[in-house]
């Protein structure tokens, strides 16, 4: 069975691979490669508040205790306080149990090693395979379990002492969106402690009602009352708290680019921006690559995934990194971990020692016309394979000529091809989006 996908392993709570006894098994097998490694295996459990979570854990818990391993249960956490913890704390391995972005019926599990990074691809295919080769049972003195006392209390501590030193926030008014998810204690508290006044919106999960129409997902949703109730600012969370978007002072919401616009410039203007580089994906639109280039920052560009944006700036030593959709990296001073509160706080930061409002910062970024589209498929065959779709991804990209492009993939974690063009007019996007999906419909599309 394959069980990781791109960032992790996802799917239906109580169904393979998250159902009980795949979940015991995968507790055993990462029990016993704890073990291989440490005398005494400790691992820390976050989740972002899904109802399926409790069952998750136990189910893991078991397999893990059972071979010696001990477990903390850390509550509701975000997926960057997680990895900080674990790695602060001195664990053997940090376990997420989210979904992200996607509704509460689906969960996930995302593995942090000691060093609260995500497992290698090379370890979750040792896991893939010692799963697949058939788990005996342990035997021997199992492990105990414990509750963490104060979750998120050495990441808090390390956000307000160590890259934020200093930062005042007073004067400020934000709007919280915690998407009823695993942000909703720690960004009002951080932000709080540091003296910002504070709309807090979406922070009560129940298990049912994470990202439902709040959230990353559903900035517009709040552009209304950031403006109404006179906010710098609305932070908008994903579900597990590694991306975030923000809408301005005048009620619009930020284009990610935008964002990373900003934060590159600021640190190409301090001296910081590592080899006046920064690495995004295939996904950020052209005017990025056009307003950087012209202030002579150089792009690597790399393929969707924040693991794909991550491998890139290890590789060459960057400083920043991410993704139009609100997750952004930043390299060695946060150790390569998108963080969505982190992005805000350096937002903040911004704000603050520009005097500038966040609309005046972004007024001049004019982001080309892109449109994307899902197209649910049956299977997944290369597309350069499926001759239908390859004519048509011809004749698009020659008439949009060098004033456009077309990103055409699978989905990592669903059964969808995503179709994205971008190019100078927004009639004419729209047209080819559609001739291209059309064409992959008619190719390997399933029912809607």
């Amino acid at each position: 069975m394959k069980l990781f996908g791109t960032d992790g392993i996802r799917g239906k709570a109580n169904q393979p691979p998250l159902d009980s006894q795949t979940l015991v098994n995968l507790g055993i097998v990462l029990g016993r490669q704890l073990n291989r490694s440490s005398e005494e295996a400790l691992v820390l459990f976050a989740h972002d508040g899904r109802r399926s979570s409790g069952q998750i854990r136990c189910a893991l818990e078991a397999g893990l205790l059972s071979t010696g391993a001990s477990t903390r249960n850390g509550g509701l956490l975000t997926t960057p306080a997680l990895a900080h913890e674990t790695r602060l704390g001195h664990y053997s391995a940090g376990v997420m149990l989210s979904a992200s972005h996607n509704p509460a019926e689906d969960n996930g599990i995302k593995l942090f090693g000691g060093d609260g990074r995500k497992l290698a691809d090379s370890l979750e295919a040792k896991i893939e395979q010692e799963m697949a080769s058939g788990v005996a049972l342990p035997e021997g003195e199992p492990g105990m379990s414990g509750r963490f006392k104060d979750p998120g209390l050495d990441y808090r501590r390390w956000l307000e002492e160590a890259p934020f030193a200093g930062l005042s926030l007073s004067g400020l008014r934000i709007l919280v969106d915690c998407a009823n998810g695993a942000g909703s204690r720690l960004a009002p508290r951080v932000l709080s402690d540091l003296g910002a006044s504070l709309v807090i919106r979406n922070d009560r999960p129940d298990g049912s009602n994470i990202n439902l129409q709040c959230g990353a997902l559903y900035p517009n949703y709040i552009s209304e009352e950031v403006r109404s109730q006179g906010c710098d600012l609305g932070l908008c969370l994903d579900g597990d708290g590694d991306r975030s978007i923000f809408v301005d002072d005048a009620g619009q919401v930020v284009h990610g680019d935008a964002l990373l616009c900003l934060l590159a410039e600021a640190q190409l203007e301090r001296g910081e921006l590592a080899k006046s580089k920064i690495a995004v994906t295939v996904m950020s639109n052209l005017a990025l690559k056009k307003r950087l280039r012209a202030r002579g920052i150089e792009i690597v560009e790399t393929p969707v995934g924040d693991r794909s944006v991550v491998a890139a700036m290890e590789e060459q030593g960057l400083s920043l990194g991410g993704e139009p959709s609100g997750h952004i990296i930043f390299g060695p001073e946060h150790h390569y971990t998108g963080d969505g509160l982190y992005t805000c706080l350096k937002l903040l930061r911004l704000l603050k020692s520009s005097g500038k409002a966040l609309s005046a910062l972004t007024q001049d970024f004019r982001p080309f016309p892109q449109l994307l589209v899902n197209v649910r498929v049956n299977e997944k065959p290369a597309l350069d394979s499926l001759p239908r779709v390859v004519e048509a991804q011809k004749a698009v990209e020659e008439r949009l000529g060098e004033d456009g492009r077309v990103v055409l993939r699978y989905s990592g974690t669903e059964n969808l091809c995503r179709v994205m063009i971008e190019g100078p007019e927004e009639g004419l996007v729209r047209e080819l989006t559609e001739q291209l999906a059309d064409a992959v419909r008619l190719a390997i599309g399933a029912p809607e």
